[in-house]
């Protein structure tokens, strides 16, 4: 939960911006471990209340179920919906006696005069959930994507799989603009491999260390994304590897410098075609994305109140949890003076 209080502090940098962010979560939100039993149920569901009531302070616009949320049963996930007005969406979970889906398929939201639809989905509900019929989740999203295109804008696409399940998911959705995910560790940087044209998918990572931001500008509905972002990146990647080549002579051009090193001439070369490339995408784009991620560090201030509700929520489940018993050490008899006391053979 300790992100959260810097988490607000990003989103109030935004707003002070002059922009009102769309703040979405791709499930797996409830709870530290898989395992709710007896000894740690208590704790478990504070730390989940807890971190509901810490994410509407922040202002979350939708969540999607995902597996941790539904690990203490479909009757305490629906209490906690009931609980909160931040709505849980799912596509694709049903209730298997009337077939009736238990959430919201999707939810739709304006911003700068832009619909955005968004749509959730979980491929990782467990066999032994009875009261939970799970479909598909891929034809689930595609059924619902299609159904909100002449709706809004820019369909959105949080998934809850794993990482196998996420393999391919771009070229499975096609109806899909961006994929939000959760359930796999690994978190996407601006660098990482696009589909071109989309969809982009993109990972959080694990444990709410990082904030993933999308800015969009969109002036053409039916032309395709560009991902400026990167492009920049690498226009900045390449003016530095001039910048150290120059060094060797800043009144020498990078050719005469290098003149009886082939190599490196054809780097520069490369470089060169590399750069006017980037600065072409970046020239001719229509709609734009930018992604970015924000280390949720010591660097980012705490929001003071938000870091008061967190200390707060993280001792009372502390005192909530079980104690840990004392490790026990094996007693070393009078005869076995020449084994290594205070090391747990």
């Amino acid at each position: 939960m300790g992100g959260l209080s810097r988490k607000s502090v990003k989103i109030k940098e935004m707003i002070a911006a002059g922009t009102d962010p769309l703040i979405l979560d791709a499930g797996d939100l409830f709870f530290s471990t898989k395992n709710i039993d007896i000894t740690n149920k208590n704790s478990e569901v504070f730390r989940a209340k807890a971190i509901l009531e810490g994410y509407e302070k922040v202002g979350c616009d939708a969540i999607n179920v995902g597996h941790y949320e539904v690990l203490n049963g479909l009757s305490f996930l629906k209490s906690m919906t009931e609980s909160t007005n931040i709505p849980f969406i799912s596509s694709n979970l049903r209730d298997p006696k009337s077939g009736d889906l238990i959430f919201s398929p999707y939810m739709i939201f304006e911003r700068a005069n832009l619909k955005i639809g968004v749509v959730g989905a979980s491929d990782l509900i467990p066999d032994s959930t009875r009261n939970i019929l799970a479909d598909d989740f891929v034809e689930s999203c595609n059924h619902y994507a299609e159904e909100l295109d002449d709706k809004v804008d820019i369909v959105v696409a949080l998934i809850n799989a794993s990482r196998s399940s996420q393999s391919g998911l771009p070229d499975k959705m096609p109806n899909v603009d961006f994929i939000i995910t959760s359930g796999n560790t690994s978190m996407s940087r601006a660098n990482s491999p696009q589909k071109e044209e989309g969809p982009f998918m993109y990972s959080c990572g694990k444990q709410g260390k990082y904030l993933l931001s999308l800015s969009l500008d969109l002036k053409e509905k039916d032309v395709p994304f560009i991902d400026v972002s990167s492009e920049e990146k690498k226009v900045k990647s390449i003016l530095k590897r001039f910048d150290r080549l120059q060094k060797k002579d800043p009144d020498e051009s990078l050719e005469s410098i290098y003149s009886d090193q082939e190599n490196v001439l054809n780097l520069i070369k490369k470089y060169r075609q590399d750069l006017k490339t980037s600065e072409n995408v970046i020239a001719s784009a229509v709609n734009t994305l930018r992604f970015e991620t924000t280390p949720l560090s010591k660097k980012v201030e705490d929001d003071e109140d938000i870091l008061a509700f967190v200390t707060s929520s993280v001792n009372t489940c502390n005192a909530l949890a079980p104690k840990k018993k004392p490790t026990q050490r094996k007693k070393i008899g009078k005869n076995n003076s020449n084994l290594h006391k205070g090391h747990d053979h």
